[in-house]
């Protein structure tokens, strides 16, 4: 039996379910689709590019290893790629399709698609659960429904965390290789080098193991006490490789699981953070597939998409550019802007500064992190903003309002990451890169608005909406 192999966001030969069972099976093609302008059409933009295509290369190595050739299709839209992809596997002589599940609507649409196109044309197709720890569907209240609060999710999560959830695939062994050349794959695409973020971001399982390696053997047990502080480079750095799928969740969640000494809860409070923070990324992906209007821009409380955003585009290009006034939201802005990265702690200060500060639709700050992101994920995005813009599942309350100065004194109390970023500040001394309100600094902008009047502000339109 020869099976093609279809990579998505999962571009690993270790732990990869859908690749294993595959060459379990027979002998095994590699695809993989450039949907240049379907992607862009998701807000996916030039750092996410770059990062993929660095990462797709050093897949291409590592199926080279294991005697699996790679065919790269460029189709422009997802409407084409499963005549495309029936193509290929005829040119190919496969028997079957097999792909692990991606949960967005769109991304469903088009797997559908694919699905009939192949029984159509006489071919199987098999589908598994590779970005996910537990898949959705499987983790329900007792009424057989989809939990909407992370907490009782996660306990339910644990009490079926077992087995297979926690162990690992093995890497398929090499296969004789079939009389098929591999795609020459590019250097850029669609305009966008492949080296743009290599010097940060290396693409690549190896990368993405030293990673997690170096953050088990140093960083992880102090996870707890460091991990808001974005001065102090305390977190584990995975997230545009789990974003890609260049290691799995599972592979990082048993690393964590043995360094705790066998507990999944519990035991060291960093580990058992961490832990935590990767049943995050399984809530937000069920959210995804079992509510589907999520994808379409919509508030998960839909009753908040009335909610009466202002109309600021030059409040909007200030939070974009970092130039508003508050210096942790700016450095926090300017690091996404120079890195294509953002410290988690600094994306729910910033993303609630534009929902709450600013009052403008949460789905614009949406669009701008995706589009400079290199972890750019819809689920975990659009999960997170909605949680700081008070509009999703388990979200802040709406009276949860974060002061960017109070804030800035918990998290960088010395002022350490805003000089970092925000060099009008560099020189300056801590009480004013604190609040430069109350000591203000020549060369960096007043703030663009009040905090007391913007969380009132804020606070009415919010107890309007809910007839308060």
């Amino acid at each position: 039996m020869r099976t093609l192999m279809w990579f998505r966001n999962d571009l690993r030969v270790d732990d990869n379910p859908a690749l294993y069972d595959a060459c379990a099976h027979g002998d095994v093609i590699a695809v993989f689709c450039l949907c240049n302008r379907q992607w862009r059409s998701h807000d996916v933009g030039d750092n996410r590019f770059a990062f993929l295509l660095d990462s797709l290369h050093a897949l291409a190595g590592d199926l080279h290893g294991l005697g699996i050739p790679l065919r790269l299709v460029t189709e422009p839209w997802f409407d084409g790629v499963a005549g495309r992809l029936v193509n290929v596997a005829q040119s190919v002589q496969a028997d079957a399709l097999t792909f692990n599940e991606e949960y967005p609507l769109n991304e469903r649409v088009r797997d559908s698609r694919v699905r009939r196109a192949f029984e159509v044309a006489g071919m199987a197709v098999t589908s598994h659960h590779g970005g996910t720890l537990q898949p959705p569907g499987t983790v329900l209240t007792n009424a057989g429904e989809p939990y909407t609060v992370f907490t009782p999710f996660k306990r339910r999560w644990l009490d079926q965390c077992h087995g297979s959830v926690l162990d690992p695939l093995p890497r398929p062994r090499r296969q004789r290789r079939p009389a098929i050349e591999d795609s020459a794959l590019p250097e850029q695409t669609d305009g966008v080098q492949r080296d743009r973020v290599a010097q940060q971001w290396p693409g690549g399982r190896r990368e993405a193991q030293r990673r997690l390696d170096d953050f088990i053997d140093n960083r992880a047990v102090a996870y707890q006490e460091d991990r808001d502080f974005p001065a102090i480079d305390g977190t584990s750095s995975l997230s545009p490789y789990l974003s890609v799928g260049s290691i799995s969740a599972r592979t990082c969640l048993h690393a964590a699981f043995q360094a705790n000494d066998g507990r999944l809860h519990g035991g060291n409070a960093g580990l058992s953070n961490w832990i935590s923070e990767l049943i995050w990324r399984d809530f937000y992906r069920h959210v995804t597939a079992h509510f589907p209007h999520v994808s379409r821009g919509q508030a998960f409380r839909r009753e908040f998409d009335a909610l009466p955003w202002r109309h600021a585009p030059g409040e909007l290009e200030a939070w974009q550019a970092g130039r508003t006034g508050y210096p942790l939201v700016d450095a926090a802005m300017r690091q996404l802007n120079e890195t294509g990265w953002m410290h988690n702690r600094l994306r729910m200060v910033s993303a609630m500064f534009l929902s709450k500060h600013l009052l403008l639709d949460w789905r614009l700050g949406e669009r701008y992190f995706m589009e400079q992101l290199v972890d750019g994920d819809f689920a975990a995005n659009n999960g997170g903003w909605q949680w700081s813009a008070s509009t999703g599942t388990d979200a802040a309350p709406y009276f949860r309002i974060f002061n960017p100065f109070t804030q800035a004194t918990r998290f960088d109390p010395e002022g350490t990451f805003v000089r970092r970023y925000v060099p009008e500040l560099a020189e300056a001394p801590t009480r004013a890169v604190l609040n430069p309100v109350k000591y203000p600094v020549n060369g960096y902008p007043a703030p663009i608005v009040d905090h007391k009047m913007a969380r009132q502000r804020a606070l009415d339109s919010f107890k309007a909406l809910q007839g308060g």
